[in-house]
C-alpha cells in the first residue's frame, strides 16, 4: 500500500505488541485489524474517515494522520 494515500500512518517500530489493542477497538469505521506481532494493520483503508480517535488514544503514540490526504 503507498503510504502517500493512506489516511493514517502506523509507526510499527514505536508500536509495541499491545495486549488492548485500543487503536483496533475505537475504529469507528472498522478500518483496522490485528495483524503481524498483534500490530495494526489496514483492513479498509476506504473506510478510514481521519476522525483521529486512534491517534489520540493509542498509548505508544505510533499513529499519526497524514495531512494533505483527502478525508473520504
Amino acid at each position: 500500500m503507498d503510504k502517500q494515500k493512506s489516511p493514517i500512518t502506523i509507526d510499527t517500530a514505536k508500536c509495541p505488541p499491545c495486549t488492548g489493542q485500543i487503536c483496533i477497538g475505537v475504529c469507528p469505521q472498522g478500518a483496522l485489524e490485528e495483524g503481524k506481532n498483534r500490530k495494526p494493520q489496514y483492513v479498509a483503508v476506504v473506510q478510514c474517515t481521519k476522525c483521529g480517535v486512534c491517534v489520540n488514544l493509542c498509548p505508544a503514540k505510533a499513529i499519526t494522520l497524514n495531512v494533505g490526504v483527502p478525508q473520504k
